[in-house]
């Protein structure tokens, strides 16, 4: 999921006795006090933890068979669920929205037994199940499914018409959970091995979902469309998009076994046709840096929708305009990114879902850095620092289910810290190393901070644990004081110190004198450097800092 807000770039750069000093973030501060996280109920924690009825068991698959009624804007259909109990188990939790109706749940022994509390459904299986054992059950269910008020941000259903006033409908979930139209355990750190897709739909209409399309059934009025994936999905990605659909396929030189898929509206068909070659140069770059795209099997596909965007696995959601600039480009590159970045490797908490769009976001970066130089990569990177806010820590509450998508930390200064860490390690080697290596490490499965940090740690032989302690779970961002003073015998002093750090946090800097760059390291102690007073000097800390402070109390 890409962050709403849009802002223009600037450079920012000041002077300082003398000194150019060229930073980013300059213009904003940590708020003196931060915002508050709602008072969590009984609800979010049955939605957002590992409830023993979840953590009992390991769902494997799901087959959602959905027939979709446009005029009540209604679903009803069935879903089976197969699982494999991890200890012995006569319970298990899923998920549901309390306006979704339940009609029954039925195993091979029959009708099954539940109860629900919230969003909570607890099924109580027809006997014990021992460990290691796999067993499935099918939930026979119809409702009305929530509709989205601003999609994907606030999810749920898109019932629209497009220009030809056909039906166009799509489907956002993330955060506010799957279970908002299917049954279905509504944890992300749980995912399913593969999942089918039915969907039933009036004739004349497309379906377009996750994976690839593997039957196309008419009967009558109605068409069904079976889609499969074969690699595990988070749920919020398993989507449906219907609409009056025209396909292409485009080729991908560097993998003919890479299927590429794009589905638009027919007056748009001639537009998309030049506009989403794009797209083969953006897997091009990720996969450069990462490795081979995840889903070489089920294909990548860019889906016309009637929201602005959403990574779904393998059918990406993308709702701007056709037209060559940044932000209709920004799109694709952000989304696609979250292929390898929230897809494959998946955040195993929200709390912690810098690790999908920091991630993501630093990734739109190198791909400018890839594709137009270092210039432009710095660019971006400064005008993410414009919309830092420093609320709240960039790692939330956990098991709640919580974040706050209105708060765009967790996308610009998630890839700002990337940035730091970056110029902190000095060695883009090593750097892009850490980065492919976290990334193959934990492809298809899901991820906790920690796992980042023991990486670099081990990788640099470096302990950083004070770098993410601040940039993490403290909302409070660095800030660089300085003051550049004459010292009265042809000389120039630069005094400089951090504050607003925990203990023994420090960053290095840059300096540049005629020439010769000499590293410093910026800590909670007034430190000087002196230079030759009709020398040019040029600093440059080249991270993330909240804002630079002249402070004339730090001269000798």
């Amino acid at each position: 999921m890409r962050f709403s807000k849009v802002c223009s770039i600037m450079v920012l750069s000041f002077l300082a006795g003398g000194c150019t000093i060229i930073g980013l973030n300059m213009k904003h501060k940590t708020p003196r006090f931060g915002s508050v996280y709602p008072v969590f109920t009984k609800k979010d924690t049955l939605q957002g933890s590992i409830t023993p009825f979840r953590k009992n068991n390991d769902v494997t698959f799901y087959h959602i068979n959905l027939d979709v009624d446009i005029a009540q804007k209604s679903l009803k259909g069935n879903v089976e669920i197969r699982f494999k109990a991890l200890e012995v188990l006569d319970t298990i939790q899923i998920d549901l929205y309390p306006n979704m109706v339940i009609d029954s749940i039925l195993s091979v022994s029959g009708s099954l037994k539940y109860r629900r509390l919230y969003n909570a459904v607890f099924v109580g299986m027809s006997h014990t199940i021992k460990k290691g054992l796999s067993a499935a059950f099918t939930v026979y269910y119809h409702g009305k499914p929530q509709v989205a008020r601003r999609p994907p941000w606030e999810g749920g259903f898109v019932w629209k018409r497009d220009k030809d006033k056909k039906p166009w409908i799509g489907v956002a979930c993330e955060v506010i959970g799957a279970s908002l139209w299917w049954p279905v355990k509504d944890h992300i750190y749980d995912e399913p091995d593969s999942v089918k897709m039915s969907v039933t739909i009036p004739k004349g209409l497309f379906c377009v979902s996750n994976g690839i399309l593997t039957r196309q059934e008419d009967h009558g009025d109605l068409t069904t469309f079976n889609w499969e994936t074969s690699y595990p999905i988070n749920t919020y990605n398993v989507t449906i998009n219907i609409g009056d659909y025209r396909h292409f396929s485009l080729p991908y030189p560097k993998n003919p076994l890479l299927k590429l898929d794009y589905y638009v509206l027919p007056y748009h068909l001639e537009q998309a046709k030049v506009f989403f070659q794009k797209s083969i140069r953006v897997l091009e770059v990720y996969e450069s840096y990462f490795g081979t795209y995840p889903w070489i099997r089920d294909g990548y596909k860019l889906i016309e929708s009637p929201f602005g965007g959403m990574e779904h696995q393998t059918a990406i959601a993308y709702g701007t305009k056709f037209k060559d600039n940044y932000q209709n480009n920004y799109l694709i590159i952000h989304e696609t990114a979250h292929e390898w970045w929230g897809n494959s490797v998946s955040s195993a908490d929200y709390a912690e879902i810098w690790l999908q769009e920091g991630f993501a976001t630093y990734c739109e970066a190198l791909y400018l850095e890839k594709t137009n130089g270092p210039v432009a990569y710095l660019k971006i990177l400064q005008t993410y620092s414009d919309l830092i806010r420093n609320q709240q820590p960039l790692v939330g509450p956990e098991n709640v289910s919580y974040w706050n998508y209105r708060d765009s930390d967790v996308y610009v200064k998630g890839a700002l810290m990337l940035h730091s860490l970056r110029n902190a390690i000095d060695n883009d080697e090593l750097f892009f190393d850490i980065l492919r290596t976290f990334y193959q490490s934990h492809q298809y499965g899901t991820v906790h901070t920690g796992d980042f940090i023991s990486l670099v740690n081990k990788k640099t032989g470096d302990d950083y644990s004070l770098f993410f302690q601040q940039y993490l779970y403290h909302r409070e961002s660095p800030n660089l004081e300085y003051y550049s003073y004459k010292t009265g015998n042809k000389q120039r002093c630069f005094a400089y110190r951090l504050s607003n750090t925990i203990p023994g946090f420090s960053m290095p800097m840059l300096v540049t004198v005629d020439g010769k760059i000499t590293k410093l390291n910026a800590t909670g102690t007034t430190q000087y450097f002196y230079y030759p007073s009709q020398s040019k000097a040029v600093f440059n800390h080249q991270l993330y800092y909240s804002s630079w402070h002249k402070h004339k109390g730090l001269r000798r």
